[in-house]
């Protein structure tokens, strides 16, 4: 199992899951917004991120998790398992800020 790893954290590790309050449509709408210059493909539940211009990869993993209910409503959600390669922790960090900067939502 994967380490937990929240949003903002300044280590990113290279392997680590995180549970997200999105569907996976929802998920690949903002995608694109959040990779930036890196190319991405998509196999079955995997997602292979990578840099046209280097070795930097990243690979997705996306599990639908059932609804949570919270009396009438319920909320989407999916379990996403990120593995870095290539990326130094600078990298890593680099490119999980601007990741969870497009992932945020607003609220209050």
């Amino acid at each position: 199992m994967a380490e937990k790893f929240h949003a903002f954290s300044n280590k990113v590790p290279k392997r680590f899951e995180r549970d997200m309050g999105y569907n996976e449509k929802e998920f690949f709408r903002v995608l694109p917004a959040a990779i930036g210059d890196y190319q991405h493909t998509v196999s079955g539940d995997t997602i292979r991120i990578s840099h046209p211009d280097n070795n930097q990869i990243l690979e997705l993993r996306i599990t639908p998790l059932p609804d949570r209910c919270l009396g009438l409503m319920r909320i989407q959600h999916i379990d996403v398992q990120f593995s870095f390669s290539g990326m130094n922790e600078e990298e890593r960090n680099r490119f999980m800020h601007r990741f969870d900067r497009r992932f945020q939502r607003g609220g209050g």
